[in-house]
């Protein structure tokens, strides 16, 4: 019984991973949402927002990039105005970057796109479903989360 739920769930996973790796998929949430960020650069904002001032070499270590790769996309992000660097208190070389208004409104756009799309797949199933899924699917990620070791 374990095996044949643990076929189910990693074919889902897979299928999920394409859907959100997928470049049709990434450049309709740019189109209902307005914004023109690349999925690293999506990836990059949101995770600025959610850290704070935070610097390059722990971005790309989080996102699993190379320094130059996120050096260049942060680049992009500045010049469209959604992230902004600033000096790393107590250390005059070092710069933090940490999200603008603009930036917190693009992302605010993009995300209500992809709250869209699964409100629609979600829309037809049970309360009871939905609530399992909610939260049985967190339990998931940081139980994977918790077993690297």
């Amino acid at each position: 019984a374990l095996g044949a739920a643990v076929d189910a769930v990693e074919g889902a996973m897979t299928e999920l991973f394409r859907l959100a790796s997928s470049r049709r998929v990434h450049a309709e949430r740019q189109r209902r949402s307005g914004t023109e960020m690349s999925r690293t650069e999506w990836e990059l904002l949101r995770r600025v927002d959610d850290l704070g001032p935070v610097r390059v070499a722990r971005l790309a270590q989080l996102v699993d990039l190379s320094p130059a790769v996120t050096s260049r996309a942060l680049a992009q992000l500045e010049q469209q105005g959604l992230v902004r660097r600033d000096p790393t208190p107590g250390d005059g070389r070092g710069v933090g970057f940490r999200v603008t208004t603009s930036g917190r409104r693009s992302r605010a756009s993009f995300q209500a796109a992809m709250f869209d799309e699964l409100a629609v797949a979600l829309r037809e199933w049970s309360d009871r479903d939905r609530d399992a899924l909610a939260r049985l699917f967190p339990q998931l990620v940081e139980d994977l989360r918790s077993s690297r070791t």
